[in-house]
């Protein structure tokens, strides 16, 4: 089992969260559902079948914040995170 996996998984204290979040790499911007979130990742649900990169940023409606992702899982619109750094400002705050 890869690293990114382990981690996704053994990570259990998973909160139920249900707010709106934004997939943002290169210049594009994909909406989805943040079904649940715990310290080290995140599972979501995308709005389309668009192609999405094995990395990329996270922002959730509400939270200063925008978190680097990495896929650790995908099923169809469904995707299973990690989350690659500790958080992160919006681009507008400056990065930390």
């Amino acid at each position: 089992m890869n690293a990114t996996l382990k981690r996704y998984k053994t990570d259990s204290q998973r909160t139920v969260l249900m707010k709106r979040g934004t997939i943002f790499f290169r210049d594009t911007e994909i909406g989805c559902l943040v079904l649940n979130i715990s310290t080290g990742g995140a599972g979501l649900a995308v709005e389309n079948d668009a192609p999405i990169p094995f990395a990329f940023n996270l922002e959730i409606e509400s939270e200063p914040i925008r978190r680097r992702c990495v896929v650790a899982w995908r099923l169809e619109r469904r995707l299973g995170v990690t989350f690659e750094f500790d958080r992160m400002q919006r681009p507008e705050q400056g990065l930390v």
